[in-house]
């Protein structure tokens, strides 16, 4: 790890819990305003082997292992529970990538997606030119009760929590609406089922389907390991460490703790039930 990447870690160290997430913040809206991260419409995990039923979209054939992740989170995990949504909201939707895929899996929903980076959100438009585009954090949507049949997140609960998540992902539910995520997390898959499924409860979810992924999120990371050096050489040096690091590449803390079983990737099914 570079002088730099160590001193950001140290820190976060020292800092109080909501310094180290403005930090955090600052770095992540940085990375957005590059053109390597913003142009390639993820800035997430992915998953493998690629699914049967991946779909080809141009605009995201550099990243084959974070578009199959979209399509396990959004068709094959939910399976039947999701058919024809007509409202679709992507929780910490980044560059568009994965609303992109979103709307050519359901060509007929009208797509929204919401991100706590400014400059994430204007990739997004340029990538997205009928989406409706809004930044906003996770944990506060400015967005209407009940206006979305499927609400899809890759990794924001991370960031959030799931209490502040689950209550603002259920809002924005229809009543029977699907929520469809993954996220990770450094819990055992008892304890995480036992915080969703608290969380889901308080929020007026029903937890439908949990699912470890570690293994399929390791197998992405090898994959895409030689690309994302690639890319990571291009960044700033004060970028790099940070970048290799989410990328969880080998040598990487991140990656550390995967093979020493202290993180996993997790996804869940939700649906909001009707009012009593």
């Amino acid at each position: 790890m570079s002088a730099f990447g160590q001193s950001l870690n140290l820190l976060r160290a020292v800092l109080p819990a909501g310094g180290a997430a403005t930090l955090n913040r600052a770095v992540y809206e940085a990375a957005y305003r590059l053109p390597a991260v913003a142009d390639s419409g993820f800035f997430n995990g992915g998953y493998r082997p690629l699914l049967p039923g991946l779909l080809g979209v141009p605009g995201l054939a550099g990243a084959p292992s974070q578009a199959n992740l979209y399509e396990f989170v959004l068709r094959t995990h939910p399976g039947r529970r999701v058919q024809d949504p007509r409202t679709i909201l992507d929780i910490g939707c980044g560059a568009g990538g994965g609303l992109e895929y979103a709307g050519a899996a359901f060509p007929r929903a009208g797509l929204t997606g919401v991100d706590a980076s400014a400059a994430a959100i204007a990739a997004a438009r340029r990538r997205l030119r009928a989406a409706r585009l809004i930044q906003a954090r996770g944990e506060a949507l400015p967005l209407r009760d009940g206006g979305f049949d499927l609400v899809v997140s890759v990794g924001t609960m991370t960031n959030v929590g799931a209490g502040p998540f689950m209550a603002e992902a259920a809002r924005v539910l229809a009543p029977g609406g699907i929520l469809t995520l993954s996220a990770g997390t450094g819990c055992c898959m008892d304890d995480i089922r036992a915080q969703i499924t608290g969380a889901a409860g308080a929020a007026g979810l029903r937890l439908l389907r949990l699912t470890d992924i570690t293994a399929q999120a390791m197998s992405a990371i090898t994959a895409d390991a030689p690309h994302h050096r690639a890319m990571i050489a291009t960044l700033p040096f004060w970028l790099r460490a940070e970048a290799a690091e989410w990328a969880a590449l080998p040598g990487s803390a991140r990656h550390r703790r995967y093979h020493a079983g202290q993180r996993r990737d997790v996804a869940a099914v939700l649906q909001r039930m009707p009012a009593s």
